[in-house]
């Protein structure tokens, strides 16, 4: 490639918009800013650009999109960095004759580089620009998770999903019964101390975001009833006082040899 490409974020006044407005800038390269409110429209930013970044909430992703996409040029890049991909990287691929990726940033806007954070990428059409925006974005650091849209979302579904519904029942359990933070902190373990602070940040969080990532995601409600179903059994057994049945649940899990491999080094 002879320059560095013009880039255009649609919604680059939302959070992440502004972060990756900055890296790009950070990274040598111009950056046009197409919002609700700015000047510039997606008409003007798609005659300019040679790579879009949507930065969209995944309710208006759709309409944005259809309306975008036959204006951008069949030698761009449009990619998105919505918290799913299938439904998202086939509605780009539809309404564009571009090159098409999807990137989903595994961090929130509130880190400072790319040094150490992961980046998943889902491949949909074309490969030079997502060869230079896969490049651009490991030369800063980033690790680079390639995967197809289906199989990110199945495995959004824990990640994010799953994960969620966890410090949001732990949160509102605590609220419920009244636990004293204060003293629950005093007497926090490491390992429970680092939980409560994961759960402390759902205070600075969008609740509708999440929303859409618990009920947006067609694989999510399978984790969430396997996750439910082992809870409601293990806590049979512990109502019970069943001591063997609790053991032979618990060697179960140890015999789950990749995840404890995860927790070789703790």
């Amino acid at each position: 490639m002879d320059k560095e490409p013009l880039v255009g974020i649609v919604g680059g006044k939302g959070r992440m918009g502004r972060w990756f407005q900055r890296f790009l800038e950070g990274a040598g390269l111009e950056v046009l800013i197409c919002d609700l409110d700015t000047e510039l429209g997606l008409e003007d930013l798609a005659q300019r650009c040679r790579v879009i970044i949507l930065s969209l909430p995944m309710e208006v992703f759709p309409r944005v999109v259809e309306e975008l996409g036959p204006m951008v040029r069949d030698d761009a890049l449009v990619t998105d960095l919505c918290s799913l991909k299938e439904d998202q990287v086939e509605c780009m691929l539809r309404h564009t004759r571009c090159e098409v990726v999807g990137t989903h940033p595994l961090f929130g806007p509130g880190e400072g580089s790319l040094e150490g954070r992961r980046v998943a990428l889902c491949p949909g059409r074309g490969r030079r620009w997502p060869a230079w925006w896969e490049g651009l974005l490991r030369s800063h650091g980033a690790e680079i998770c390639t995967v197809s849209p289906a199989e990110h979302d199945r495995i959004m579904a824990w990640v994010q999903a799953l994960n969620h519904f966890i410090l949001i029942a732990l949160g509102k359990a605590l609220g419920e019964e009244r636990v004293d933070m204060d003293r629950l902190v005093a007497l926090a373990t490491p390992s429970f101390e680092r939980q409560m602070r994961i759960v402390a940040r759902l205070c600075h969080q969008d609740p509708e975001l999440y929303a859409t990532i618990q009920m947006a995601n067609p694989y999510a409600e399978q984790a969430l009833s396997a996750f439910t179903r082992q809870g409601e059994h293990l806590f049979r057994v512990v109502r019970q006082g069943d001591r063997a049945a609790f053991v032979k649940l618990f060697r179960e899990v140890q015999e789950t040899g990749a995840l404890c491999r995860l927790g070789k080094d703790e």
